[in-house]
């Protein structure tokens, strides 16, 4: 697991969780593997009901799910999971137009 406490207790994005999604990456692989993270949501919770998303998904903000997406996209994740599929696709496709 990249993040073991989970979203809603997962705190900043930092160097070592970000080696930890390069290192799952690169074994997955390795292996032959294809991998996916599952439900990466960042919203206000008070916003959450109204978006059909569930608490114990979300990062609690745009800024922390964006990061994870970020690293996730550079790391090779091969399927991002999201109820925010819209926005994802946005910063995907920005992203790319940057590089």
């Amino acid at each position: 697991m990249v993040e073991p406490a989970g979203q809603v207790s997962a705190g900043e994005w930092t160097p070592e969780k970000e080696r930890r999604l390069n290192d799952l990456v690169r074994y997955a692989h390795q292996k032959g593997l294809w991998i996916r993270f599952y439900t990466l949501d960042g919203l206000d919770p008070a916003d959450e009901s109204c978006h059909g998303i569930f608490h114990v998904y979300n990062f609690g903000s745009r800024a922390a799910v964006e990061k994870r997406w970020r690293a996730a996209a550079q790391a090779g994740v091969d399927y991002i999971a999201t109820d925010q599929y819209e926005d994802l696709a946005r910063l995907l496709h920005t992203s790319r137009l940057a590089n």
